[in-house]
């Protein structure tokens, strides 16, 4: 409407007047001066009584033009039949409408142009009768975006009802269905109706929704924003599928989730072929319990599973604190000229994958952050990335499985993933081949303990506890009290047939590692070409004849005591390598790496070591490691006193062996026995033993049962008692016990035992007798 068409007014003086009068009214409180929105204030027939200068901004108009106007005439004509202006006026019951009610309502500009607006009308009561306020707010801009959503809404629409390999729907806060597309009903078999408003938990598995799963990927969702998962879920027809799924959270203005994003893709199919290279490469993991045969074993299922130039399999080695890397052969055959080495876990990919347990991926060799010894042998392959995964099998890091290319950017996070799955299978057959070979090595070191065993029950070696109560022996005990809860090396030394082996037993009986295996090795009886493969052990095809791996001397005695008996037979070149564990506490299995020395070694010799050293055959600084504490096993015949105790201890041992009564030494033979030299020590008198009750035929021992050189042995230590004829014969007795017992130092149980009588008889002849009255009156 122009404004050459508004109806003429009485006079300026009247409009003055009008307003005047409004001015006075109660509603001037109401004019927003300076709103953002039109507000225009009329009265009952719909005239306009006022309005702010945004309507004039808005319209076109000045305040004067517009006052006294009709307010429809602020619309094009088409709707003015249809305003509601005056019928709003005159209902009691008008209620505030809401911007955007009134549809398709558009404002006119003063040059005739139209454009969207919307209007919010308030009634209004007054001295001077109702009014009616008018918001008005343009909405060109509201209208432009509510087109475009709306065609952004129909392209998305269009959209999800095409794709057919994707399950596309919304949640709202609590899980229920909002939407559905045709892939959803394809890949689940429900219609729109039959899940609009249910809760998605319906697609879950029974246990899965037991376990609470659905509300906890929710949970996981509102945290994170987006979570990523796959699993089993169920179709209409109870059909399990394999489902990848994506969730994301949705959230208003204040940050608040409003509802979630739901897409799920079927990937049954692909998940099939993977469990298909996955059950091949289980078979042929468990089928093989040797490492070294792994490494060939699924090189091509692998390569199915993720495509690469180049493989590794690492395993950590404890003892070496290392990973040990080891090379599958790629379709080239590269990787099988590798062989093996040895790189640090804390400066490598390898290494951060075996340490922290996840995936590592590098896509560009010149940024890889890595010792660069630890990816040599990648640089040399001519590798550009690489993606590394952790070996777990029962919550236990074995190592770490790698696969590279020579491409750079050439793994993602699915490669990882993907490597990971067969990382799992990898680790159960390594866990399988390292358990397979303790058992082996655990099997071997019993059949070793087994034999030791036995050789210590057979009668050669028998010795129930040391036998003897000289001061002498009494002493070298008490140096092994003393000695045995340490680990220091011990040397003993001593003659023949002093029982240096029984003193090295009672040293480790006595010692922490009393729980582990005492192993020995009598130097002298191994031919010098195998000793020291009998002391460190060899790998396969380390020399000649070498047709299996073997475990040494020192392997087996790992925890416990290695007893190296002649040890002054070594050969020069064996000196040099246990001088090398006696100084490093390491040693080098023929063929093999280096290896820590877990043992305690006690030595003994025969020899004069000291002699040895200085005649050069011998090493000095070898004597003197082993030379830490010193024990001297004594000879026989500087414990006398023992021969005794002795005879009973081996008369009961092979009696009960032959099958006969328990023979009774003479006091004759005792004193024979007591004064011989023997220069073979304790073996050599239970050899005598043995052959006296062997050839026995009496209930008790005679001289015609001992070896002539010992039954024609003459005293050195009592000279012949001689009595007086009439002599009472309770003195005789008293008088050939008092030299008994000088003889034996006192020793009532040997004296007993030379007598024939039992130490209380002594003690009841002697009773009453001074003991200062002397024993040789």
């Amino acid at each position: 409407m122009c404004p050459s068409e508004l109806p003429e007014q009485d006079s300026a003086t009247a409009k003055r007047e009008t307003q005047s009068g409004f001015a006075q009214s109660t509603i001037e409180h109401l004019l927003f001066e300076f709103s953002p929105n039109v507000v225009v204030v009329s009265d009952g027939n719909g005239l306009i009584l006022h309005a702010n200068p945004r309507a004039g901004e808005l319209f076109g108009y000045t305040i004067d033009e517009l006052v006294g106007q009709p307010v429809d005439f602020l619309v094009p004509e088409r709707f003015r039949a249809g305003h509601p202006s005056r019928q709003e006026v005159d209902r009691a019951t008008l209620q505030a409408r809401q911007a955007g009610k009134l549809i398709d309502l558009f404002g006119q500009h003063k040059d005739g142009s139209e454009f969207p607006i919307d209007v919010v009308l308030k009634r209004i009561e007054t001295e001077a009768g109702p009014m009616l306020m008018s918001f008005i707010r343009d909405a060109t801009g509201q209208r432009a975006i509510q087109q475009a959503l709306r065609e952004n809404d129909l392209r998305l629409r269009s959209i999800l009802e095409n794709i057919g390999e994707y399950a596309i729907y919304m949640l709202d806060a609590e899980g229920q269905i909002l939407t559905w597309n045709p892939g959803a009903e394809r890949i689940k078999g429900y219609t729109e109706d039959e899940v609009l408003g249910t809760h998605f938990s319906r697609f879950y598995l029974q246990e899965d929704v037991e376990r609470g799963r659905p509300a906890t990927l929710l949970r996981q969702a509102a945290r994170r924003g987006r979570v990523e998962e796959e699993g089993w879920r169920v179709r209409k027809d109870g059909s399990r599928f394999w489902a990848n799924v994506v969730v994301t959270a949705i959230r208003d203005s204040t940050g608040a989730v409003t509802g979630f994003a739901k897409i799920t893709r079927d990937e049954t199919d692909h998940k099939q072929a993977q469990e298909t290279v996955i059950a091949e490469l289980s078979s042929l993991l468990l089928a093989n319990v040797d490492i070294r045969k792994l490494l060939g074993a699924f090189s091509v299922s692998l390569r199915q599973m993720v495509p690469h130039d180049f493989a590794t399999l690492a395993l950590f080695d404890e003892t070496a604190n290392k990973l040990r890397v080891q090379f599958l052969a790629a379709e080239d055959g590269s990787g099988a000229n590798h062989g093996e080495i040895l790189i640090d876990p804390d400066a490598s990919p390898a290494g951060q994958a075996f340490r922290t347990g996840r995936p590592v991926i590098l896509n560009r060799i010149d940024r890889w952050p890595f010792a660069p010894e630890s990816l040599q042998h990648h640089i040399v392959a001519g590798m550009q990335s690489g993606v590394w995964v952790p070996l777990i099998h029962r919550e236990r890091t074995l190592g770490s499985l790698a696969v590279a290319r020579r491409e750079e950017n050439a793994f993602g996070q699915q490669d990882a993933e993907k490597l990971g799955q067969v990382a799992r299978q990898v680790a159960m057959a390594v866990n399988n081949a390292l358990a397979y070979r303790q058992i082996a090595e655990l099997r071997d070191r019993l059949t070793q303990e087994k034999k030791y065993l036995e050789e210590e029950i057979n009668v050669e070696h028998r010795f129930e506890d040391i036998v003897g109560e000289s001061a002498g022996l009494r002493s070298v005990l008490r140096q092994i009290e003393t000695v045995a809860p340490t680990d220091a090396t011990v040397l003993i030394q001593g003659e023949t047939g002093t029982g240096k082996e029984l003193l090295a037993r009672a040293l480790h009986r006595l010692s922490p590692r009393s729980g582990r295996t005492f192993i020995k090795l009598n130097c002298a009886a191994i031919p010098a070409g195998l000793i020291e493969s009998e002391l460190f052990g060899h790998e396969k095809g380390a020399f000649t004849g070498a047709t299996g791996r073997k475990d040494g001397r020192f392997a087996k005695a790992a925890g416990g005591t290695l007893f190296l008996d002649e040890i002054g037979e070594l050969s020069p070149s064996v000196q040099v390598k246990l001088l090398r564990v006696l100084q490093e506490g390491e040693y080098e299995p023929l063929g093999g790496n280096t290896v820590k020395a877990q043992v305690r070694i006690v030595a003994a010799t025969n020899r004069d070591l000291v002699a040895e050293v200085a005649a050069g055959r011998f090493r000095e600084d070898l004597y003197y490691r082993l030379n830490v504490i010193a024990i001297t096993a004594p000879p026989l015949r500087a414990r006398r006193e023992d021969v005794p105790l002795l005879v009973d201890h081996f008369l009961g041992l092979y009696c009960a062996k032959n099958g006969r009564p328990r023979l009774r030494p003479s006091r004759l033979v005792l004193g024979r026995l007591m004064d011989y030299a023997w220069p073979g020590n304790v073996r050599e008198l239970e050899n005598v033993i043995e052959r006296a009750v062997v050839l026995s035929r009496n209930d008790s021992l005679t001289e015609a049962d001992l070896p002539d050189h010992i039954a024609t042995v003459q005293s050195s230590t009592a000279a012949p008692l001689t009595f007086e004829l009439g002599t009472p014969l309770d003195e005789i007795e008293l008088r050939v016990i008092r030299e008994t017992l000088r003889q034996t130092k006192g020793d009532k149980s040997v004296a007993a035992q030379l007598l024939g009588i039992s130490t209380r008889t002594i003690y009841r002849k002697l009773d009453g007798v001074p003991e200062d009255a002397g024993l040789g009156d």
